[in-house]
């Protein structure tokens, strides 16, 4: 085979001559690409072969996918596997998931489709090498700095640049805080999604307000602001179309985003951050009512920290414009915060909230009436 120059590798697991060859087809032009029959032959080929991207069958002789998923995720983390089955069950898809797959397609697949998450799986590849590459430089970093405090209200869509810092050339200084590596890493995974943009900003901008209004200490200050920053970092091994989907969610589509929390945490654990940091991040889609993820934990049993962010999280995305809706406007959207009091949120953080925002505009219109009038209505 003629090997491109720094082009990504990728094979092909399917048993079936048809779908493993209509595939190699399709890929060749663009990458260099292998083709195998078995699961075992998938896991030699890797042994041999660092490969980018795994396209994998689950109904096969010998050892199943779901088995051949397991053997190469040990031989390697950082591959990104795409399931393409004919097989699926909701069971399988969830199977599947627990071992980091990026996507999950039934066949036939449609050509354009197959081409764009190939595309989007190797540039999710290479996010990822990058953020591991921080949080490893970031491991032994203490928090040094006391965080910026932000002073001007953010307008929705009008995302101010979190860090001059640009990975290109560039070591991580002994002098950054942890603070600094999450801003970085909140803003490399938001900078190609203009749905996204600024959102971790927003959502450490909010915290930070009710954690002020709270009396938090400085260093609990400080890790919820990290936490702020972290919250959606798990989302990197996420496909978008899972995450930006139109439309209602499947079982399945649940299931692969409900891990974006427990993706979290697995990159958070090299460094070494508080219990409190984590906590905050692993807990934030939990509800009030014990009805939320990943643990159903109850009212006050939900970590303060995960409380704050839960409440700032879903005020950002309902006010931001998202692919599957329109954003809401401010009363709107209050009223949905005041709505879910008690059951998603807690009522008497979504009072403070309230009280919060409305101090905020108050100080905005003297500064700035017409744009203060574009936010509130």
């Amino acid at each position: 085979m003629e090997m491109k120059v720094n082009a990504p590798n990728i094979l092909i697991v399917d048993d079936e001559i048809g779908p493993r060859e209509s595939l190699r087809m399709i890929l060749k032009p663009n990458y260099n690409v292998y083709a195998v029959e078995s699961g075992q032959a998938a896991i030699q080929m890797i042994q041999q072969t660092q490969m980018d991207v795994v396209t994998l069958d689950l109904k096969m002789p010998g050892l199943s996918g779901i088995e051949a998923l397991k053997e190469i995720r040990v031989i390697d983390p950082d591959v990104m596997i795409i399931i393409i089955t004919g097989y699926g069950t909701l069971k399988s898809a969830i199977e599947s998931i627990r071992y980091g797959v990026f996507d999950y397609i039934p066949k036939p697949f449609n050509v354009p489709e197959i081409l764009s998450i190939i595309d989007k799986s190797i540039q999710r590849r290479k996010l990822n090498l990058k953020v591991k590459e921080v949080l490893g430089h970031c491991s032994h970093q203490p928090l040094i700095k006391e965080p910026e405090v932000h002073s001007d209200f953010p307008l929705q869509n009008e995302t101010k640049g979190i860090t001059d810092f640009r990975w290109d050339g560039i070591a991580p200084s002994d002098h950054q805080s942890c603070l600094e590596f999450a801003k970085v890493l909140a803003y490399t995974l938001e900078e190609k999604d203009p749905y996204t943009s600024g959102h971790s900003e927003r959502v450490c901008y909010y915290s930070d307000f009710l954690s002020k209004r709270l009396s938090f200490p400085p260093k609990e200050r400080s890790e919820l602001q990290i936490a702020s920053y972290l919250h959606d970092i798990g989302k990197i091994g996420i496909s978008n179309r899972f995450i930006n989907k139109k439309g209602t969610l499947t079982p399945t589509d649940w299931a692969i985003i409900k891990q974006h929390t427990k993706k979290s945490i697995e990159l958070l654990i090299p460094l070494n951050l508080s219990s409190n940091i984590l906590s905050y991040i692993q807990h934030h889609h939990e509800r009030y009512d014990g009805t939320g993820y990943p643990d159903g934990l109850v009212g006050e049993q939900i970590p303060l920290g995960a409380r704050i962010i839960a409440i700032s999280d879903s005020y950002d995305s309902m006010t931001s414009d998202r692919p599957y809706r329109k954003p809401l406007n401010n009363g709107d959207a209050k009223s949905e915060l005041l709505k879910n009091a008690g059951k998603q949120f807690d009522p008497k953080l979504v009072s403070i909230f309230l009280e919060v925002l409305k101090e905020m505009e108050e100080v905005f219109l003297v500064r700035d009436p017409v744009r203060a009038s574009a936010v509130a209505y």
